[in-house]
């Protein structure tokens, strides 16, 4: 089963634990790339956070819509492991 600390209002990538293969997926995620995950039992989408302004890539991904709330719900239990599963990417084309 795969866990990830509750620490902050972003899910940073670093706090993924006993998922190699879902941590590379996240880190190698271009900027504003969407991907599904289920987080405590919530499926949700999650965005990869844009690089910083000098060029490298921010290892986190922000919850959006419905799953922000979610994630937002569980800042009380800072510190805490839940469960977390990857369901798919999602690729937009503009």
């Amino acid at each position: 089963m795969s866990l990830v600390e509750i620490r902050d209002h972003a899910l940073w990538i670093k706090h993924i634990h006993e998922n190699e293969p879902l941590r590379e997926k996240l880190s190698t995620l271009a900027g504003g790339s969407l991907v599904e995950l289920e987080v405590d039992g919530f499926r949700g989408m999650w965005k990869k956070m844009d690089d910083g302004k000098d060029g490298r890539p921010t290892p986190g991904i922000k919850a959006v819509g419905k799953a922000r709330n979610h994630w937002h719900g569980l800042q009380v239990d800072r510190g805490e492991l839940v469960t977390i599963r990857d369901i798919r990417s999602v690729t937009l084309d503009f």
